[in-house]
């Protein structure tokens, strides 16, 4: 009998995987909180586009993934519209990583003190996520697009534009690292505005920025594009995030640090980044830290900031290889100013092709396959 029953489950294991439902909205249920609840752990929600007027949506911690559609272009045209009536979506401790949220545009949310999107102790993954246009700059009190607190959560290809707030005008943390810390890979921040970290505010917490872009933010105080801030209490807590391979530029702080401010306690790693063209009027119009933060520097190129004595002011220890310039480099292929090589670059090549020196990138006086091949190795930010 003992082997007869094991049998049967082994029998059975496939198809209690394969229970995983579909679930349309409007199709199936009109509105996204009525799918939710209608589904289990495993379920896959789509919902399709067009603009859903919903507030305080939940996924009551259940691992489920919860989709959009995109255009031609993968921008997402389903929209969670708020109406600057409240919150779009909560999270909480019970959502972990196997809650997944993916290709959503999260637009006019939040209330007077919580942005549209708001994480308490939660993990879940968003996925080519827009939030644009949330928060006011007097009412909400903490990031305008995410407010995480205690959260771990994961954003790739993310986009935070247009919003803000009082701390963190696209997203802002509050104590993280426990056990883990919240992760940002391939994400573009432009546009935002708040009094502290125009683009994001990061306190006591240590995330991981990776390959992505800090770009036209506004810090009316401190950090133009981001704010940082840690605690000597305990180790989870110190202000040591890691930036890597992004791109910070023309970011504008009131006070100090046009690009980044790092306040206090903690040890930072900032490595091949370009933190270019930002500007403040107090300190460190590239980079601004107190005295006790002391991020190490490797492999950064720091040029072009402007509206202080010093590009970099506070402590930081030189890991090697980095520029710190007065003017940056030329971009090569980026024709028309820009700061990227993109398909307008090339554009413009092809129309100079063998008839002027419109889009000669090695400076010989003519455009020709040369040219062309120098502007595609270039192709993408100038970093």
């Amino acid at each position: 009998m003992r082997f007869l029953c094991l049998f049967i489950a082994m029998v059975m294991m496939p198809v209690l995987e394969l229970k995983a439902e579909v679930i349309q909205v409007p199709d199936d249920h009109p509105t996204i909180q009525q799918a939710i609840d209608a589904s289990d752990d495993g379920d896959v929600i789509e919902i399709a586009s067009g603009t859903y007027n919903e507030i305080g949506i939940t996924t009551d911690g259940k691992g489920i993934t919860i989709r959009g559609h995109l255009d031609i272009d993968g921008v997402p045209t389903t929209i969670i519209d708020g109406q600057h009536q409240g919150i779009l979506m909560n999270f909480s401790f019970e959502d972990g990583n196997d809650t997944r949220i993916e290709d959503l545009l999260f637009t006019r949310g939040g209330t007077d003190e919580y942005a549209a999107v708001v994480l308490f102790h939660a993990r879940p993954i968003f996925t080519n996520c827009h939030f644009v246009e949330n928060g006011t700059s007097t009412g909400i009190r903490f990031g305008g697009g995410v407010y995480n607190l205690n959260g771990a959560p994961q954003f790739h290809d993310c986009r935070f534009i247009d919003n803000q707030a009082r701390w963190g005008g696209g997203y802002a943390t509050w104590e993280t690292g426990q056990p883990d810390h919240p992760v940002f890979i391939d994400c573009e921040f432009i546009g935002n505005m708040a009094q502290l970290g125009g683009a994001m505010t990061n306190m006591r917490s240590q995330p991981l920025i990776s390959d992505c872009v800090f770009r036209n933010n506004l810090a009316l105080q401190n950090g133009g594009a981001l704010y940082n801030d840690g605690s000597d209490c305990c180790p989870h807590w110190n202000g040591s995030f890691t930036l890597r391979n992004c791109l910070i530029e023309e970011n504008i702080a009131g006070e100090s640090g046009g690009g980044l401010y790092n306040g206090f306690f903690g040890l930072p790693m900032i490595e091949d980044c370009t933190i270019r063209a930002n500007m403040a009027t107090s300190s460190g119009s590239g980079i601004a830290s107190e005295i006790d933060m002391n991020p190490t520097l490797m492999a950064n190129t720091i040029c072009s900031n402007s509206g202080t004595a010093d590009q970099i002011s506070g402590n930081w220890t030189d890991g090697g290889d980095n520029d710190v310039l007065d003017a940056c480099p030329e971009c090569t292929g980026d024709l028309d100013g820009s700061g990227m090589v993109d398909v307008n670059d090339l554009l413009t090549q092809l129309a100079a092709y063998g008839n002027n020196d419109q889009g000669d990138c090695d400076a010989d006086g003519d455009t020709d396959v040369n040219d062309l091949l120098m502007l595609i190795e270039a192709w993408g930010d100038c970093q």
